[in-house]
């Protein structure tokens, strides 16, 4: 049921990149017993640990928290699938900034109204806003009936995030609206965020040193040679990939004979 085109990372290298940090992060500050030191609170910004405004995002506070959510962000690498990596880890940064601001600016409100409030350690309101993309963006492939009731594929997605922000009570709560508002201000492209992109240098450094690490490899499109054996390899036919083709209709690309044609004419790239 989480399926969503290609299996694995491929085309989704961010997704694997953050996954693995989280869970390494999380992982670290469990053995250190840790994690409880990572969650915001007014005292944070009255002792100057403003690092923690955006390290809390990188930490789960427990164990059940980490797996919803890994399965909630393995489910969402269709969003970079779509965008391309590039444009993803921008999202992605964007919105940890836009939503941390947000946090720490409802802990400031509610500290002055003499209410002790506590944001729990966690990338909660970055998945709350990319799921809020996941709702808007991504077609659903299937339905189903159960009990008269009519489901969509993605209501798995949806039930993933209801237990994810349940482990923590109500405390994720405020993480919840502040990422479904920094999800709607996203997707609006208020103030051009959209648009925003790292500088080439940085862009070529990570494609340089940190791609070839976290990348995986596309599967391997077969060739199909014409009649005319003496046909240089570059005249010979290719053959539409059928993980390509499924990948491009969970895009909401309807028309199979149009997308054979287009996979032909760009060699089986779909990023093209």
């Amino acid at each position: 049921m989480l399926a969503s085109g290609f299996k694995g990372f491929t085309n989704a290298s961010v997704t694997k990149l953050f996954m693995v940090a989280f869970s390494v992060h999380t992982f670290l500050s469990s053995i250190m017993d840790t994690r409880h030191t990572h969650h915001l609170q007014y005292t944070n910004l009255e002792r100057h640990q403003y690092h923690k405004i955006i390290t809390k995002n990188s930490v789960f506070s427990n164990s059940g928290s980490l797996l919803f959510g890994l399965l909630l962000l393995y489910q969402f690498r269709i969003l970079e699938r779509q965008r391309g990596s590039s444009k993803f880890i921008c999202y992605i940064i964007t919105i940890g900034i836009l939503s941390s601001t947000f946090e720490t600016l409802y802990i400031i409100i509610t500290n002055s109204l003499n209410i002790k409030t506590i944001i729990p350690s966690g990338p909660y309101g970055i998945i709350a806003s990319t799921l809020y993309l996941y709702y808007k963006t991504v077609p659903v492939s299937f339905t189903m009936k159960v009990l008269g009731i009519t489901f969509s594929d993605k209501f798995f997605s949806y039930l993933l995030a209801f237990q994810l922000y349940l482990s923590e009570s109500i405390s994720t709560l405020p993480s919840l609206v502040i990422g479904i508002i920094s999800g709607i201000l996203y997707n609006l492209n208020i103030l051009g965020i959209k648009s925003w992109r790292f500088p080439i240098l940085i862009r070529n450094f990570f494609k340089k040193y940190v791609a070839p690490i976290v990348d995986t490899k596309k599967p391997r499109s077969l060739s199909i040679p014409t009649q005319n054996t003496n046909v240089p390899y570059r005249a010979q036919t290719t053959t539409p990939n059928e993980e390509y083709i499924k990948l491009l209709k969970d895009m909401g690309f309807k028309n199979e004979e149009r997308i054979k044609r287009a996979l032909i004419q760009s060699n089986n790239d779909p990023t093209r």
